[in-house]
């Protein structure tokens, strides 16, 4: 379906230039941009099938069952309990329907081009009639030249309008689920930004290709490697926070007095050698040393 975007993505760009669409350009322009595209896909998936293992690796070069084959290499992660094989079948049919009703839509158009007239419509802006052109379907020239055009007239005015805009809608869903399932187990981290990236913009095949030799993986697997990997981040960060000398052999002899293992001042809490305290040299002028007889004590009186 890759292909009619960029073919829409031409049309859109030769138009805003020289005012004038060429299928044929948008076609060739389209298709080798879709090409290129796909072969990176094809590569990318025919990679990771083999990294993991996987069967029916033939798969990921054929258009629509790559589309399958996208599911069976994300089968490591569901959504909400539903077997990615299963969303990537449902992903491929609405593939082929979307493109069978492109391929409906521009033969219809093709059909009823030379009935389509340029009409001037205007509408009113700040007082002034403003011109507008549009293309209209006359159905009365058209069914007067060929009355079998009727499919052709319905599918012209409502094909686009209505019943495509709305398979584009439910596709879009489907490959959101499809491509979140397969990047949560190649990338992710960036599975999120790489699941929009690819469904509103036709690059899927490129990131794909990008993520081709990541390891699969579930995504509460990895989300447990993160947290473990946090976890080792914050028990390293509060053991650098600690006191890196409180076991240094050193800090025995600043916690405490200098000398209060000096082998020269004795063991002054428990005594000397005989039991009793270490003698004081100068006790005798202590108030508690034994008072002799003061040799002046015969001029006292």
């Amino acid at each position: 379906m890759e292909f009619f975007q960029y073919a829409s993505y031409v049309n859109a760009l030769t138009s805003q230039f020289n005012g004038t669409t060429y299928l044929w350009v948008s076609f060739l322009v389209g298709g080798l941009c879709f090409a290129i595209v796909y072969v990176f896909r094809s590569v990318g998936l025919f990679v990771i099938a083999g990294h993991e293992g996987l069967p029916n690796k033939w798969m990921a070069f054929v258009p629509f069952l790559s589309t399958y084959y996208i599911g069976v290499c994300g089968q490591k992660n569901r959504f909400f309990n539903i077997d990615t094989k299963a969303v990537g079948i449902v992903s491929a049919v609405l593939e082929v329907v979307m493109v069978a009703l492109y391929v409906l839509d521009i033969v219809a158009f093709v059909s009823v081009e030379p009935f389509i007239v340029q009409t001037t419509e205007y509408y009113e802006y700040l007082g002034q009639q403003i011109p507008v052109t549009a293309d209209t379907l006359n159905v009365q020239a058209m069914l007067a030249a060929n009355p079998t055009l009727g499919w052709a007239g319905w599918c012209y005015n409502y094909l686009d309008a209505y019943i495509i805009s709305w398979m584009q809608l439910l596709d879009m869903l489907v490959m959101v689920v499809l491509l979140n399932c397969f990047f949560q187990t190649y990338s992710a981290r960036r599975y999120f930004l790489f699941t929009i990236t690819s469904v509103l913009f036709p690059v899927e095949g490129i990131l794909i290709f990008a993520v081709r030799n990541n390891k699969g993986m579930s995504y509460a697997e990895y989300t447990r490697m993160v947290q473990e990997r946090m976890y080792r981040e914050y028990r390293s960060q509060q053991n650098f926070d600690r006191n890196p000398y409180n076991n240094n052999p050193y800090t025995n002899g600043y916690d405490r007095p200098p000398y209060q293992n000096n082998p020269d001042s004795g063991n002054a809490s428990q005594g000397n050698s005989n039991g009793s305290a270490t003698d004081d040299p100068f006790g005798e002028y202590s108030s508690g040393a034994p008072k002799d007889d003061d040799p002046f004590d015969e001029f006292k009186n």
